[in-house]
């Protein structure tokens, strides 16, 4: 059964040495509360994950990859932010940057005006952020 409210990604997975790999992240991912189907490519060094928004996320998706002993392919930016002038801001900024669909981890230190985002590059790319 179809939700229109469901999610797609794909996630570069690196560390794959045999099919056997990709099977035992297949069986991890599937097993993520609102993950409805899993799929792992050992050629192509990709899972493509359905999941339902509202109980998972990409970066729950990613912790458990992790914890599986492999690793999902990210990049970091950090850049510059002016204009804030309190924690406030930088909770503001953060939950933003959070929200961008692909990004993982978002830090922004007040003191050195900047912002530290890990990201999915095959699913955001600095200028979304």
């Amino acid at each position: 059964m179809k939700d229109e409210h469901d999610k797609y990604v794909e996630l570069p997975i690196k560390g794959m040495t045999c099919a056997s790999c990709a099977v035992g992240i297949e069986k991890g991912l599937s097993r993520v509360d609102g993950v409805s189907t899993a799929n792992v490519n050992f050629a192509t060094e990709k899972a493509s994950v359905k999941f339902d928004p509202q109980k998972a996320d990409v970066g729950k998706l990613a912790e458990v990859v992790s914890g599986l002993g492999y690793e999902v392919a990210t990049e970091k930016a950090s850049f510059g932010i002016t204009g804030m002038t309190c924690a406030s801001c930088v909770a503001h900024v953060e939950k933003a940057l959070a929200q961008v669909p692909g990004v993982l981890s978002a830090h922004v230190n007040l003191a050195n005006q900047k912002a530290t985002v890990e990201y999915l590059p095959a699913i955001a790319d600095i200028t979304n952020l």
